[in-house]
């Protein structure tokens, strides 16, 4: 079948998790068994990352009492700045309340990742870091959903404004390690439909924009 493109069942199947993956912020209690967890973590380490320096290190958090510690910096700081927020619409008012309801939660989602990034082990600029720890993330989403676990990306403890202080002193995380973000993990307690995405041709330039 030359010059014939067969897409292959395994594929299909990544494609769908693309297509269907979805942000979750209301999790069922139950564990998650290491083999799992093991699979999510041996996918994430199979992205790319800047001239392959594999810079990211994850604190995986499952003992409920130092979640519960993890909360309260990340909690007090994300209250502090939904205080300053003015005019938000009806629609993200709701997105930020239960995204407050899951960070008040926090202890009861079985697992949460703090994704990070050595910094002595990457590029100085700022963009090569990032670009070096985010693709792992998304492929530890990924791996989640395909395992029917659900996860939700947020930015809790990843800077100063957001307790990141705070947080790496409870986790004992060294100095020249950089938080990016922090994946919560589960299985949902909720059930969601494919995202709601605008279709290509609103943001797609071809040859100039």
């Amino acid at each position: 079948m030359s010059g014939v493109r067969v897409i292959m069942p395994s594929e299909m199947a990544l494609l769908d998790g693309i297509n269907s993956l979805r942000s979750v912020r209301k999790f069922k209690p139950d564990p998650i068994t290491d083999d799992k967890l093991k699979t999510v973590l041996e996918s994430a380490s199979k992205a790319a990352s800047g001239s392959n320096t594999q810079p990211w290190e994850f604190v995986v958090v499952r003992d409920a009492k130092l979640k519960a510690r993890l909360k309260e910096p990340m909690l007090r700081t994300w209250l502090a700045r939904l205080a300053g927020s003015t005019g938000m619409s009806p629609r993200m008012r709701d997105v930020y309340d239960e995204a407050t309801e899951m960070l008040r939660n926090t202890e009861t989602v079985p697992i949460i990742i703090y994704c990070c990034v050595d910094l002595s082990r990457v590029g100085k600029s700022e963009e090569v870091r990032y670009a070096s720890i985010y693709p792992a993330v998304q492929n530890l989403m990924l791996a989640a959903h395909a395992l029917g676990l659900a996860t939700c990306l947020t930015v809790h403890g990843s800077t100063p404004t957001r307790g990141e202080p705070e947080v790496k002193k409870i986790l004992g995380v060294p100095e020249h390690v950089k938080v990016a973000c922090l994946v919560y993990i589960g299985y949902p307690a909720v059930r969601l439909g494919h995202p709601k995405r605008k279709p290509i041709e609103k943001f797609v330039h071809n040859d100039r924009w």
